[in-house]
């Protein structure tokens, strides 16, 4: 037997005690312990127990063997609330591929293969607005706006015709500020910088390029006298990149900021890469063994989160020597992962999408074992997104989005 030591310090708090139980208790052995401890009787509360910072998914009797643990030492053991299993999605059938989402407080964005942008408010009203000639691969909300007295949202697209559009958009109308023109192929991601002065996009031309969000930028005014005169038909402006950088070897699959200045982005050359934007440089790269479909960063934890086609989640802490090596691996999905996206609120919780029609919610501290199935779609998942208040969006080839509180 080994002796436990639980502490918690939230909702579900006891004093702070010593345990003698069996070393082949399972997580079901204490769940009975904990919950005739705190004097429960609701069966649906559940626990979970960590050891030494990892979720306890098999009895005690294999972790000890597995980390060479004395089995007459103490053992301490922390616990939590599990996260209740998610409601039942809303579901909203739209008109074509989902190839992105974006949520904002009130309303989710989605892109589609049409290459119209689809509005889904809170009440579940439905709005649609051509924006691209092709399919949308990826769509972010920059901000919010306020044009003629009333309040939209900034919203930016990236598309397979090779452009990105820069659009004001709301439960009502849609109208395109800007065209952003330089890549050579499709645009398969794009991302807002965290003072929203910024969008980084990526593309299978290889290359990432950096713009601006501003609304006044030099030669708007000339471009804008000129289709006064009638010389252009177009009502966007054109927008060049503020900069563009080259590295990577095959297609940018993902891209995320850091921070103002640095960019992580994802590619098929199975490599990781953080830049600089105000050096212009590369400055570290991480060689991963399989071609990479995601990435995204989260500034609670200081990791690194990838998805890639041989299935798995790779998490990495880019600080020092140790970011070039896996952190730790996420096993659950089946097909390739297409989408991850960390929890806004945690530090340990991350939610993806796969091909393999699934959206699952992780404790990177559980790496064998998911704590939710987010949801079951029809076909490839290719798209998620997580906002503030614990809302889930996801979508792919069913043509459904799919919309889940936690």
């Amino acid at each position: 037997s080994s002796g436990i030591n639980a502490e918690y310090g939230e909702k579900y708090d006891i004093e702070q005690n010593v345990f003698s139980v069996s070393s082949s208790s399972s997580n079901i052995e204490l769940q009975d312990l904990l919950k005739n401890l705190l004097d429960i009787a609701e069966s649906e509360i559940e626990f979970l127990f960590r050891v030494e910072n990892e979720i306890l998914s098999s009895p005690l009797r294999k972790f000890c063997e597995s980390a060479n643990f004395s089995g007459e030492a103490e053992l301490v053991i922390e616990y939590q609330e599990k996260r209740r299993v998610p409601e039942d999605s809303d579901v909203v059938s739209l008109d074509d591929w989902v190839g992105g989402v974006s949520l904002t407080d009130s309303h989710c964005y989605a892109g589609l293969y049409n290459g119209q942008i689809s509005v889904v408010s809170g009440n579940g009203a439905n709005k649609t607005y051509e924006i691209h000639n092709k399919p949308i691969k990826s769509i972010a909300v920059i901000k919010k706006y306020i044009e003629s007295g009333s309040q939209k949202d900034l919203v930016v697209t990236g598309s397979l015709d090779q452009n990105l559009c820069y659009a004001s958009v709301d439960d009502s109308s849609c109208s395109i500020l800007y065209s952003l023109k330089g890549h050579t192929e499709t645009v398969t991601c794009c991302s807002v910088s965290p003072s929203k002065e910024q969008i980084v996009s990526g593309s299978w031309d290889t290359h990432l390029k950096v713009w601006s969000t501003s609304l006044s930028e030099p030669g708007d005014g000339e471009q804008r006298n000129k289709r006064k005169k009638g010389d252009s038909a177009q009502s966007a402006l054109l927008r060049t990149p503020l900069l563009t950088l080259g590295g990577h070897t095959q297609a940018i699959t993902g891209a995320c900021w850091k921070d103002n200045s640095q960019i992580i982005t994802s590619s098929m050359d199975m490599s990781v890469k953080i830049w600089d934007t105000q050096m212009m440089t590369c400055g570290k790269t991480i060689a991963i063994n399989s071609s990479l479909q995601c990435v995204d960063w989260s500034e609670r934890s200081q990791l690194i989160a990838t998805g890639s086609s041989d299935k798995y989640i790779r998490l990495f802490d880019p600080r020092g020597a140790s970011g070039t090596v896996v952190d730790r691996t996420l096993i659950g999905h089946n097909l390739w992962v297409s989408c991850i996206k960390w929890s806004p609120n945690s530090e340990v919780e991350l939610v993806s999408g796969s091909y393999d029609g699934q959206t699952l919610l992780w404790d990177i501290r559980s790496p064998k074992s998911y704590l939710n199935v987010i949801s079951k779609q029809e076909d490839k998942v290719m798209c998620c997104d997580w906002n503030a208040n614990n809302r889930i969006a996801s979508g792919g080839a069913d043509s459904k989005l799919h919309l889940t509180n936690i």
